[in-house]
């Protein structure tokens, strides 16, 4: 029962390795798609001011005044937003960078796990396989027969050279 226990605490760390690479796949996911959503949000904002500075010059274009201003408004507006765009995409990289690493230590911890319960279960699987014992006897019943064999074959090995 032990080498059944064994093998089931090996797939459950296998298992958990796959669910911390699941849930580090699905971050980087939602990171993503972030940043995507303000970029096209941002996108969108643009457009709407862009036309409203058209719609404004169009009703008034002789108005030198109010074409200075709302020229002045959009270019604001557009740098502000960029400037929030990258510093909502540079907190978004530091953040995949933390991830990134606590990651790798979970992955590092779980494949750990991982091993020890291969071994054990290797072990214990040895333990309870009679088939085991048997080859191990086998080969060392053969390893003598293999040492004295040995001299034996160099020695003609030299007869033939010489």
């Amino acid at each position: 029962m032990a080498a059944n226990d064994q093998v089931q605490k090996y797939y459950d760390a296998l298992i958990n390795s796959y669910d911390i690479l699941v849930a580090a796949v699905e971050k980087a996911n939602e990171r993503g798609a972030k940043v995507t959503r303000q970029f096209i949000a941002d996108i969108t904002l643009g457009q709407r001011e862009a036309l409203e500075l058209g719609r404004k010059l169009a009703s008034e274009p002789t108005d030198i005044g109010q074409y200075y201003t709302a020229v002045l408004e959009a270019t604001t507006s557009a740098q502000g937003r960029a400037l929030a765009f990258a510093q909502a995409a540079y907190g978004e990289a530091l953040g995949a960078g933390t991830d990134s690493r606590e990651v790798m230590e979970k992955l590092v911890n779980a494949n750990r796990e991982t091993a020890s319960a291969a071994v054990e279960a290797f072990r214990n699987f040895t333990v309870a396989n009679p088939m085991v014992d048997a080859i191990r006897r086998n080969m060392e019943s053969m390893a003598p027969q293999a040492a004295a064999a040995a001299p034996k074959a160099s020695a003609k090995a030299e007869k033939v050279t010489a």
